[in-house]
């Protein structure tokens, strides 16, 4: 029960950031913005989840765990509901703010009740939520047009992704109502006790961190480029979704691998590989075997992520200790990942090249090479 109400939850935790790229034609025709403006709408709610990863432990351990989620899907429902008046001047950032904060919510809590709910199954309970995180993610970027058309309005359109967000705020307040063990508090989390001076965790946090930049940069980014280079709005959409949809089938298929692997590390370089090649593909040879590169690139990101999402639960000592390791892996990946989306956007502006936005991405990939060496089995963080 547990793990099905976090897959609910994690169903609404990136529908509001990927329903919103694949309507960035409408949104600057109505509003006028600049690429590096549209840009924002990606980096505020990313930056909310890095700068409120702190305070998870926190409030969870003074109104409880359970509380929190509710709180957490809560403004989901209501930043994503809000969306029906997109048009008026100041809805979409406001949105976007509280989006990223009931997001940040939601995922500081779910290391620790993977760690201490199913600490025999890391790599699957995490695999399991991971996955369901990126469905939504795909249903957001590929039905938001065909929705736009069926509605004759892009605001409806992105309104309606309130819908999955209040189902799950209501099953989780039955959950909630039938077990207990939901109510425990996470242990509260203090800057100065987080791991700062731990080889592992930094170089954890470093892989996160350059994978988030390249995911919600491309996030944000994919769709509109192939819009750019003449695909319509539908196949763009199709195209993110594939993306997301190849990211699902990584979270479910590495992490028990890599668990089983005699040498992990090396499926961590070979993700990274892969995901080089294929941005370097998506910026000189963007028509070539295209579903194939979107589902290679979409495959071997998700499979970085994936994996190491489950060593913020595999090296905690113990449930006190993921609470620490994901509040700082969680804040420093969205505080400097979040820039992603914008950086491209000036970058766009300034030079209009997508080859020099997917090259820039490739570096920033390249970076996770320099953290794989310390993420070795037998590792624990307290």
């Amino acid at each position: 029960m547990i793990l099905l109400a976090l897959s609910l939850v994690a169903l609404n935790l990136r529908i509001a950031l990927s329903s919103v790229p694949a309507v960035v034609e409408q949104i600057q025709a109505a509003t006028g913005w600049s690429d590096a403006a549209i840009g924002m709408l990606t980096t505020i709610p990313v930056l909310c989840m890095g700068a409120f990863a702190l305070v998870v432990p926190r409030l969870s351990e003074r109104i409880g765990r359970a509380r929190t989620v509710s709180l957490a899907l809560a403004l989901l429902t209501i930043a994503v509901g809000s969306r029906f008046a997109a048009e008026v001047p100041g809805v979409l950032p406001a949105s976007a703010f509280l989006a990223g904060v009931g997001i940040a919510l939601a995922a500081g809590l779910v290391p620790g009740v993977v760690r201490e709910q199913v600490p025999d199954a890391v790599g699957m309970a995490t695999g399991l939520w991971t996955a369901v995180m990126m469905v939504g993610a795909a249903l957001g970027g590929a039905l938001t047009v065909p929705l736009a058309a069926a509605l004759d309005s892009w605001p409806l359109a992105l309104a309606c992704w309130a819908i999955p967000a209040a189902i799950a705020l209501a099953t989780w307040a039955i959950v909630e109502r039938g077990h207990d063990h939901v109510r425990s508090a996470a242990p509260a989390v203090r800057l100065a006790q987080l791991p700062w001076r731990s080889r592992p965790a930094w170089s954890l946090t470093a892989f996160l961190t350059l994978n988030s930049i390249v995911f919600y940069t491309s996030l944000a980014w994919l769709a509109p480029s192939f819009v750019d280079r003449g695909w319509s709005q539908e196949d763009a959409g199709f195209l993110l979704g594939l993306f997301t949809v190849a990211q699902v089938v990584a979270a479910f298929v590495f992490p028990p691998l890599a668990e089983r692997a005699s040498a992990r590390r090396l499926v961590f370089v070979a993700t990274v590989a892969v995901v080089l090649a294929t941005l370097l593909a998506l910026a000189w040879a963007p028509t070539t075997l295209t579903l194939v590169v979107v589902a290679a690139f979409g495959m071997s990101l998700g499979a970085g992520f994936a994996m190491a999402l489950a060593l913020l639960s595999e090296f905690a000592s113990d449930a006190a200790a993921s609470a620490r390791l994901t509040a700082m892996a969680f804040s420093v990946t969205y505080l400097i990942g979040a820039w992603g989306p914008l950086v491209a956007g000036a970058v766009l502006d300034r030079f209009d090249s997508w080859p020099l936005v997917y090259v820039l991405l490739g570096v920033a990939a390249l970076g996770q090479l320099a953290a794989i060496p310390a993420l070795r089995r037998g590792v624990r963080v307290d």
